[in-house]
């Protein structure tokens, strides 16, 4: 019974994970409600995303001296500290303020968490398990934009959600969205809870402390350098795919680009959910050719002119695909090098940080065509496709 609580107070760290990537989702809501220019607004994301690059390796570090649960109370704290500050008072350098601590939280519960799933999982789940514990990390994803499609517009006639605006005369601030912070913080709280009480504080007794020095050479693996690029080069599609598809539902049918992130986050976890299955019974490299074939039909069917129903299925075919590429990729890392997990843990959630930097030449090429942003999302593709084949290479000596 303990041993189920423990992996069950795991998922819920996964699902406070998801919390971090509204900073993501908020840059047009910011940009709208506080009047704001795109360049202003887009330091949201940017405040939200750095700390994967800034904290990463210091958690790792960090981790290996104090164990994972620590790290996972001190990654908890930190995020309920962000979600409650625009509870305190409601402002955009509020709003970066709290979008930088959920980010600094996100990135310690990524760097203590995918590790900590293989210490409670059973012996061959730990590749399955991680990629259930990602679709419910899809679910605290989702969860921002649900929550402000179905109850943040409907809010705007209680105070609390109807803030003046000094810098736009008298109209009012639209901040319907800040229902989200209570509810995070709330859920926030139960998980605490339940990371205390259940999660074990067992060390690895193959593991040793880390320095960042040895989080730096472990780059010199030729293999966790091969994995390291995998991780940065995904994260830099997905996040190409959730700025640049959206775009295209705008232009062409004029849909709400939050529609189309919903879409893509419900195939997300849809397709991680099926990983969690399949992988029960399917070897993690082999389900890694499978989940690329069908994110590159996807990606090839984004340049057809539109036709509903093939962008629409290029939409769902993307977010399936792409679901399971960050845990079939972290989890087969750590399972060659289990001795290396906090540096391994540390490395890999500072790729993240190629969600940061693959977009920006997504948007020089869809400069020139919209369409031709794609191109780089597939050559993206194309580099995992290449760790795949390594991978099978590694295994067959």
């Amino acid at each position: 019974m303990k041993k189920s609580l423990s992996v069950f107070a795991v998922f819920l760290v996964f699902l406070a994970m998801g919390f971090g990537d509204a900073a993501n989702q908020l840059v047009s809501i910011v940009q709208e409600a506080f009047h704001v220019t795109p360049f202003t607004a887009s330091f949201v994301s940017l405040f939200g995303m750095i700390m994967f690059g800034i904290l990463s390796v210091p958690t790792g570090v960090m981790q290996s001296k104090i164990g994972k649960k620590k790290m996972l109370v001190i990654g908890l704290i930190v995020f309920l500290l962000g979600a409650i500050l625009p509870a305190l008072a409601f402002s955009f350098p509020m709003i970066l303020a709290a979008v930088m601590l959920m980010g600094a939280g996100a990135t310690i519960l990524q760097v203590a968490g995918n590790p900590l799933m293989k210490d409670v999982s059973a012996e061959g789940k730990y590749s399955s398990n991680l990629s259930f514990a990602q679709s419910v990390k899809a679910i605290g994803t989702l969860s921002t934009s649900l929550i402000i499609a179905l109850v943040g517009t409907s809010l705007m006639k209680h105070s609390w959600f109807r803030i003046e605006n000094t810098n736009a005369g008298s109209e009012p601030i639209n901040a319907g969205f800040r229902i989200l912070f209570p509810i995070f913080a709330a859920i926030l709280l139960i998980t605490l809870i339940m990371v205390t009480i259940y999660v074990p504080n067992n060390k690895n007794s193959d593991e040793k402390p880390t320095t960042i020095g040895k989080c730096i050479a472990a780059l010199g693996n030729s293999y966790i350098l091969m994995m390291f690029f995998g991780i940065f080069f995904y994260c830099g599609a997905e996040a190409s795919m959730f700025g640049r598809i959206p775009s295209i539902l705008s232009a062409n049918a004029n849909i709400a680009p939050s529609t189309g992130n919903i879409v893509l986050i419900i195939a997300l976890f849809i397709g991680r959910f099926l990983g969690g299955i399949i992988l029960r019974k399917m070897k993690p490299n082999t389900f890694l050719f499978i989940t690329i074939a069908v994110s590159a039909i996807g990606n090839i069917l984004l340049f057809m002119p539109y036709n509903p129903i093939t962008t629409w299925l290029s939409f769902i075919l993307v977010g399936i695909g792409f679901a399971n590429i960050f845990p079939l990729i972290f989890s087969m890392c750590i399972e060659r090098y289990p001795n290396l997990s906090n540096e391994i843990s540390g490395l890999m959630t500072t790729a993240i940080v190629g969600a940061a930097f693959v977009p920006l030449l997504t948007g020089l090429a869809a400069n020139a065509n919209p369409r031709y942003a794609f191109i780089v999302t597939l050559a993206c593709l194309a580099y995992i496709t290449f760790v795949a084949i390594m991978n099978t290479k590694k295994a067959n000596n």
